[in-house]
């Protein structure tokens, strides 16, 4: 057999050749920036699930799995199912006619959503978020028919920060349907509250969500606009709008770097550290615009863009212990292993998912890219590795 012993990128690279397509095609048919494609062929970024792989062997007409990935199925990369707190959201976010239990009170709303926000952000636990999201969006959705005049306008701005934060959770957890849904009603809920900083808000959400489903060009597009829309008003406008506008531009970097355009990343990232410059370290809707993220991105960008070196040279300059976000600073050290792995710097790699966890281990149990890493890992541990690599892999359900 021609393939034995070879990774699952060469596996990849030798299979596509057999079927006679380019990579383009491929990734065309995969529904994936070219620039994916290539780095799953290159082995720099792993096949993150088992339906991924699923897909990939369709497109390269191989029957059997273990022939493409070298892997039995059990050591195969599994998607999560469903959390647990999804059925209720999705039911609050579609039940007909929902109801409120007492008076309408949007003051209160409003500070139960920030106070959610601010759990979500700093503590991170997934089933307490996902509890407390089904009641918030009744009463929400209940209470617009209730209101008018400038109490509607801020319950409209309230309800689109909690479309925000439901946006935020159920991609997490892989609820595709309910995450698009989110970002679909946040940007309504701004159009109607008329207010120019939660539209371009909201195009952010919406765009992070669109290129968390690949449709790389169409996200971009949408924070090019938004940001366009912004401009004119920049100078004379709230810190806020100018911190948006930082948001959108970090958005368009990553949509650049992940279609592989070097000089449209730095262009996009360029402004955005000007920008960041001026408004200092902000969380304007919740988006953690400041340096320090900017700082971030410029890591994620340099590995995205097969730079781990860069990315590592970058990360030293690079304090996430002042981010608010737990996110971030998860990401962070996730993309760091990424880097590190790609260079066979193994070690430093089970390190930086280690931070990752000791910052959210909830959500390494959940990530498919670090689970990913984590499996990688664990087919070349070694005497360095193994003793923490191990006890990793059983916690987060890969072992």
């Amino acid at each position: 057999m021609k393939e034995a012993g070879l990774p699952p990128g060469e596996r990849i690279r030798l299979y596509r050749r057999r079927v006679g397509r380019t990579q383009e095609q491929c990734a065309q048919l995969k529904g994936c920036t070219v620039s994916a494609w290539r780095k799953w062929e290159s082995g720099e970024r792993q096949v993150a699930s088992f339906s991924d792989w699923i897909e990939i062997a369709r497109i390269l007409r191989v029957r059997d799995l273990y022939k493409l990935t070298g892997l039995p199925v059990g050591e195969m990369p599994e998607e999560p199912g469903e959390h647990g707190t999804v059925p209720a959201i999705r039911a609050a976010m579609v039940s007909f006619d929902p109801q409120l239990t007492g008076e309408p009170n949007v003051a209160g709303l409003t500070t139960a959503v920030e106070t959610a926000w601010d759990i979500w952000q700093e503590r991170r636990p997934f089933r307490q978020i996902g509890s407390m999201l089904p009641g918030l969006i009744t009463e929400a959705r209940a209470t617009i028919p209730l209101v008018e005049g400038p109490e509607r306008d801020r319950l409209l701005k309230t309800l689109s920060m909690l479309y925000f934060l439901t946006r935020a959770f159920t991609k997490r957890v892989g609820a595709q349907d309910v995450s698009m849904l989110s970002a679909d009603r946040a940007m309504a809920a701004a159009i109607k509250a008329d207010d120019l900083d939660y539209r371009a808000a909201a195009a952010w959400n919406v765009g992070m969500i669109l290129a968390g489903q690949g449709h790389t060009e169409v996200a971009g597009e949408l924070a090019a606009d938004a940001a366009a829309m912004l401009e004119p008003s920049l100078v004379d406008g709230p810190p806020q709008r100018m911190s948006v506008y930082g948001a959108l531009h970090l958005l368009r970097a990553t949509q650049f770097a992940l279609l592989g355009d070097e000089h449209g990343t730095a262009k996009a990232l360029e402004i955005a550290d000007g920008v960041a410059a001026k408004v200092g370290e902000r969380n304007d809707f919740r988006t953690v615009f400041g340096p320090t993220n900017v700082g971030v991105h410029r890591v994620w960008l340099a590995v995205e863009l097969s730079k781990p070196r860069e990315a590592i040279r970058a990360a030293q300059s690079c304090d996430v212990s002042v981010l608010p976000s737990v996110e971030r600073r998860f990401a962070y050290f996730v993309e760091l292993a990424r880097a590190y792995s790609v260079r066979g710097e193994d070690v430093a790699a089970v390190h930086m998912l280690l931070r990752a966890e000791r910052e959210s281990g909830e959500e390494l149990r959940v990530n498919v890219g670090a689970k990913a890493i984590v499996c990688e890992q664990l087919r070349r541990e070694n005497s360095l590795t193994r003793s923490e690599l191990r006890p990793l892999a059983d916690r987060i359900g890969v072992a």
